[in-house]
C-alpha cells in the first residue's frame, strides 16, 4: 500500500513537467491541491481507488449491519476464504474532526467488525503520535497514498449479518477502479510560456515535439483499430466454418441413420460391423447372380431340348406318312 505510484495517483506530463521550463517559479499545475484542500467525500472515494485491486474488494460509507452499527468511510475485505484481513478507513480533513474521534474512542466501535483501523488524512494535517495506539496512519501526498504507520491487527469474525449487509445493500456501495482522466492541458499557453523564456527556437522543437507525440499517438490508435478489424473478421470467419461444420456434421447423422437402417444395423454401429455388413450384402448379391445364370441357362436348355422334340417328332410324322 506504501508502494511506488499508483496509477490512480499519478497526473499526466506536460511540457512543465517534462523539463522544459527550467529555473524561476513554475507554474501552477491545474488540479493542484492545497494541503488541506480536500473534502471529506472527495478523500474517500480517492482512498477507495487507491485501494482498489483484482484481489480487494472496497465499500464507502458502508454501515457494517442493523441501525446503529459502525459507517467507515471505507471498508475493505480481501478476496481470500482464509484471511479476509477485513479493514476499516476513517478519513479525517481537519485535526478537530480528528481530536475528537481519538479522544471519544469512537474508533473503537469499529473493530467488532474489522481487525485493523486505519486513521486516512491529508499531508501535514497531523503527525502519527495524534494516532491512538494501534491504529495504523495513511497520508495523502501531493500525488500518491503513503503508508506511515502499520495497524496492529487483531483476529475479528465477521458477524453473519455484517456479510448479509455487504452483500445485499452493499452493491452498490462498492468500488470499481476507474481509468484516470489525463489532465487537461492547454498547449498554446505551455508554448507561448517556452518560446518567451527560450525563444522561437525551443518553441518550435517543443511543438515539433508535442505534433510527434499527437501523430504517433494516432498512429497506435489506428493500428489498434486496423487489428480490431482484423481480428473481428477472423472471428466471423471462424463463426462461419463452425457452422458449415455443424450444418455437416447433422446430414452425416441423418445420412448415416439412414444408412444402418438399410442395412438392418441398430445404433450404435461400429465401423467394423458396417464393413462386416457390406461384405455380407456384397456376397449375397454375388451368390444371387450365379443363381440367376444357372437358371438362365436351364431356361434356355429346356427350350432347345423342347424345340429338339417337336422336330423330332415332325420328322417321324413325315416317315409315317
Amino acid at each position: 500500500m506504501d508502494g511506488g505510484k499508483s496509477p490512480d495517483c499519478r497526473r499526466s506530463t506536460s511540457l512543465v513537467d517534462r523539463g522544459l521550463f527550467q529555473g524561476g517559479e513554475r507554474p501552477l499545475e491545474v488540479g493542484s491541491m492545497s494541503d488541506h484542500g480536500w473534502k471529506h467525500d472527495e478523500l474517500a472515494a480517492d482512498l477507495a481507488q487507491y485501494l482498489r485491486n483484482d484481489k480487494r474488494m472496497v465499500w464507502t460509507d458502508m454501515q457494517l449491519g442493523p441501525s446503529g452499527s459502525p459507517r467507515p468511510d471505507v471498508y475493505t475485505l480481501e478476496r481470500s476464504y482464509s484471511k479476509p484481513l477485513p479493514t476499516a478507513y476513517e478519513c479525517k480533513i481537519s485535526r478537530s474532526d480528528l481530536r475528537s474521534d481519538t479522544t471519544s474512542g469512537k474508533w473503537q466501535k469499529y473493530l467488532q467488525f474489522a481487525g485493523a483501523v486505519i486513521f486516512a488524512v491529508p499531508e501535514g494535517l497531523c503527525t502519527p503520535a495524534d494516532i491512538p495506539t494501534g491504529c495504523g496512519l495513511i497520508v495523502r501526498k501531493d500525488k500518491v497514498w503513503r503508508n506511515i504507520r502499520k495497524a496492529t491487527r487483531q483476529p475479528v469474525t465477521l458477524p453473519m449479518d455484517a456479510c448479509m449487509k455487504l452483500l445485499i445493500d452493499g452493491v452498490h456501495r462498492s468500488v470499481e477502479r476507474t481509468i484516470p482522466k489525463p489532465r487537461e492541458i492547454k498547449l498554446w499557453v505551455e508554448h507561448e510560456a517556452v518560446r518567451k523564456k527560450f525563444g522561437a527556437a525551443v518553441a518550435k522543437a517543443a511543438r515539433d515535439l508535442t505534433a510527434a507525440q499527437t501523430e504517433a499517438t494516432n498512429y497506435e490508435a489506428q493500428r489498434r483499430a486496423m487489428w480490431q478489424r482484423i481480428d473481428l473478421e477472423a472471428e466471423a470467419r471462424k463463426k462461419s466454418h463452425i457452422e458449415l461444420a455443424k450444418r455437416e456434421a447433422a446430414e452425416y447423422e441423418i445420412a448415416k441413420r439412414d444408412l444402418l437402417a438399410w442395412l438392418g444395423l441398430e445404433e450404435p454401429a461400429s465401423v467394423y460391423g458396417i464393413r462386416r455388413r457390406i461384405a455380407e450384402l456384397q456376397a449375397e448379391c454375388r451368390a444371387d447372380v450365379r443363381v440367376e445364370k444357372v437358371e438362365n441357362a436351364l431356361t434356355r436348355a429346356l427350350h432347345s431340348a423342347q424345340q429338339a422334340a417337336k422336330t423330332l417328332e415332325a420328322l417321324t410324322q413325315e416317315k409315317a406318312a
